[in-house]
């Protein structure tokens, strides 16, 4: 336990600032409900809603009928809500969709990762899209008011560039989300079972890699079954970015890949002659065959069933979260990868800057007609019990009370024990994280640590007898996500070497948002093809086009107009 008190003392040395489309309609029984804030005195009234991202494989529908969260607020408030929602794949693309046309709803719920930007505020807001919430003082809101004390820097982050306040706030202080920006998972069994070291330099990597490739790592007597490296399409950047890290302090950072800042000046490193190093090995690696070739087509469907073949197949793979399925023997054995040390000894963590945490995770849009009412909802939807259960399930279900004398996750008392596995939660039983939240250190630490001691000793032995116990233990997830987070501390980069948030003005964020259109998937297609070997990156000439055409599409400019913001 004094393990679990160490990582959350280290994410406060790390970030000190910050410690501390299916549609359905909703119908139920109204009721007043006073909740933390204040009270919800209107009945019979529907809000429509668009959930970005909601659906997935623990949550299936938000009907009233079909979804226990659903009818849990509907009952309590009186508040109908008329939901229709996507999956995170076209959730980008709906509401593109929506905003355009006109035809949007009351309120609109992002996803996981909140708005992501500032300017999404500013332009929707300078188009009269969203509703400007000055008037109604969110601050009067108890668990809102909560939030904007403990994490002062959310007062920016929910205005636009004209400092009006377009959104309601989100906080996840949570420290292995900081850390998920480049990074590698691989197969333990397989050092296990073979009496192997875990690599720490890119040398021993490419060793290890070598090795499965050219033995039956997994002992089914087929010496060519085995794949070295896999990743989906859409976690290229994930791969690009864990190599990289070990050539420079590579930034990828919401919306910033190879783009930061070198004593004050915006950097667009993926010119430097160190990330042309790291491609060059990416590409060496293709060559040898270490890389599945049709990782820059696969799906994250694809991999996850490629990554639970029987025998295993899939030695490491890239992604933000570990992509085997949760709870799943596959998802115990598969453990983190620590930065690696690169040719110069360059080591770098897979941390995003330290704004990330916060974000808007709902706004109001011009259609409503009650934004006072949505605000309270709102702020009802952050009490403790309620964020619960759209958390992970109801109460006695999904969770419960703490058991007495036992610690949490940071080794003080408990607020909340789990009953659950996340994602082994009854489908439909919550909403999974999408709904309103408030997940300060306090909260995401407050877990009961069920048997860490198991926890410790599957990390350090892999001792098969110990696998079940890991995946039937509520609390391992969380624990596990510190541990690995943790992992990752002492190679932290810096915060300087970010570009914090900022308001663009209109010329500059239409301007940014056009190059951005070109220039992300031209990077994406170019280091795809320099990787397969398409594109010669060994070649002067090719090298010397790449960087032409970033001039062309108008990278500098990029950088021109983020280095105005820059104070």
């Amino acid at each position: 336990m004094k393990r679990i008190l160490v990582f959350f003392l280290l994410a406060l040395l790390v970030f000190p600032a910050f410690a501390g489309g299916n549609r359905q309609t909703e119908t139920g029984a109204s009721s007043v409900n006073t909740s933390g804030g204040l009270p919800l005195t209107r009945q019979d009234v529907t809000f429509s809603m668009f959930v970005a991202g909601g659906l997935q494989a623990s949550v299936t529908s938000y009907d009233y009928k079909d979804n226990a969260f659903t009818k849990k607020i509907t009952d309590e408030t009186g508040i109908k809500l008329d939901i229709t929602s996507s999956s995170d794949a076209d959730a980008n693309t709906r509401l593109n969709t929506m905003l355009a046309s006109g035809q949007y709803p009351d309120i609109i719920l992002a996803g996981y990762t909140g708005f992501g930007s500032i300017n999404n505020l500013t332009y929707w807001g300078s188009q009269g899209i969203l509703a400007s919430l000055d008037r109604y003082n969110i601050g009067n809101y108890p668990n809102i008011r909560k939030m904007l004390d403990e994490y002062p820097a959310l007062d920016q982050r929910i205005r636009g560039g004209d400092g009006h306040i377009y959104g309601l706030p989100y906080v996840n202080d949570c420290l292995h989300c900081i850390y998920g920006n480049g990074r590698a998972w691989y197969h333990m069994p397989f050092f296990r079972d073979n009496n192997r070291k875990v690599p720490e330099t890119i040398a021993e990597f490419a060793d290890y890699i070598r090795w499965v490739r050219d033995n039956d790592v997994n002992k089914n007597g087929n010496r060519n079954d085995e794949i070295p490296i896999a990743f989906a399409a859409n976690n290229l950047r994930q791969f690009v970015a864990f190599i990289s890290k070990a050539h420079m302090p590579f930034i990828y950072s919401g919306e910033f890949f190879g783009l930061g800042l070198n004593k004050g000046k915006v950097w667009e490193q993926y010119r430097e002659k160190e990330f042309r190093q790291a491609l060059a090995t990416m590409a060496g690696w293709y060559k040898e065959g270490f890389i599945a070739p049709n990782s820059f087509t696969m799906t994250g469907e694809q991999v996850q069933n490629l990554i639970h073949s029987e025998p295993p197949v899939v030695a490491v793979h890239f992604a933000s979260w570990n992509a085997a399925r949760q709870p799943s023997a596959r998802w115990a054995e598969t453990f983190h990868l620590k930065p690696l040390a690169g040719p110069a000894g360059q080591r770098n963590s897979g941390n995003g800057d330290p704004w990330s945490i916060l974000d808007v995770r709902m706004v109001i849009t011009d259609k409503c007609k009650d934004p006072a009412l949505a605000i309270a909802w709102y702020n009802y939807c952050l009490d403790f019990e309620v964020q619960m259960a759209g958390y992970i399930g109801p109460k006695g279900e999904a969770w419960t009370t703490p058991d007495p004398g036992t610690l949490s996750l940071k080794g003080a008392t408990p607020l909340y024990k789990l009953l659950t596995t996340f994602n082994g939660q009854r489908v439909n039983s919550s909403w999974n994280q999408m709904n309103p939240l408030y997940q300060s250190a306090e909260f995401r630490l407050g877990e009961q640590a069920a048997d860490f001691e198991t926890a410790q000793k599957w990390w350090e032995t892999g001792d098969p007898s110990l696998r079940d116990r890991i995946v039937a233990n509520p609390s391992y997830n969380e624990i596990n996500n510190y541990h690995y987070a943790n992992d990752d501390v002492p190679w932290t980069i810096p915060a300087e070497y970010f570009i914090p948030p900022a308001a663009l003005n209109d010329a500059d964020n239409a301007r940014i948002s056009d190059i951005n259109s070109v220039l992300n998937p031209y990077l994406d297609q170019t280091i795809s093809e320099f990787i397969t070997g398409s594109k010669d990156i060994n070649s002067d000439s090719a090298w010397n086009t790449f960087l032409a055409e970033l001039d062309r599409i108008g990278a500098k400019d990029r950088a021109v107009i983020y280095q105005k913001y820059i104070k």
